[in-house]
């Protein structure tokens, strides 16, 4: 049984990493090239973090002669995992709104807006405390700056979307001791 309680951990990847249907093995490799990239949101400010499914949209259709449905349309909700970003650096501030990180002497000193509309889409690989993996191979990224209790986080918010990808699922859950990305 799993409760899938808090966050552990955060990574991300840009979503041409994802080839294949997502197995463990897979996620495994997945979830060890963004660790090795230091793709990882490090600080999840408060209680940001969570993931919400909007209730489907069902719409009945009545039979006139009786008044009384006789089928229904149904549209599935959104799924989208949000949280803040507490403390970042330059290059996690980019991978999430986008625009330039400035460099000084190969060092990276400050960020700059984008001129242009910015589409971002990245992989999603989240941890919860009891170890279970929610992974969203394709999520188009809407963040933004958010005051929150007196600093300026990133906020988050990841709408999940069909990957595109000839049998890759837009959600998968895998325990931690299946994945074993974690393990040396």
């Amino acid at each position: 049984m799993i409760s899938a309680v808090g966050i552990k951990r955060i990574l991300f990847a840009d979503i041409d990493k994802v080839t294949a249907d997502i197995t463990p093995e897979i996620a495994k490799t997945l979830i060890q090239a963004a660790i090795k990239a230091k793709d990882e949101v490090l600080n999840v400010h408060g209680e940001t973090w969570q993931i919400e499914e909007t209730e489907a949209s069902v719409t009945g259709y009545k039979n006139q002669l009786t008044g009384k449905n006789y089928r229904f349309d149904d549209v599935p909700g959104e799924v989208s995992p949000t949280f803040s970003i507490g403390q970042y650096d330059w290059k996690t501030k980019k991978a999430f709104m986008g625009g330039d990180v400035i460099q000084a002497t190969s060092k990276d000193v400050g960020w700059k807006r984008a001129l242009d509309k910015v589409i971002i889409n990245k992989a999603l690989f989240c941890l919860t405390d009891d170890d279970v993996w929610f992974i969203f191979p394709k999520c188009r990224i809407v963040s933004r700056e958010a005051n929150t209790d007196k600093a300026i986080a990133i906020a988050v918010k990841g709408l999940v979307q069909e990957p595109g990808i000839e049998g890759v699922s837009s959600e998968y859950n895998y325990e931690e001791g299946q994945i074993k990305a974690l393990q040396a």
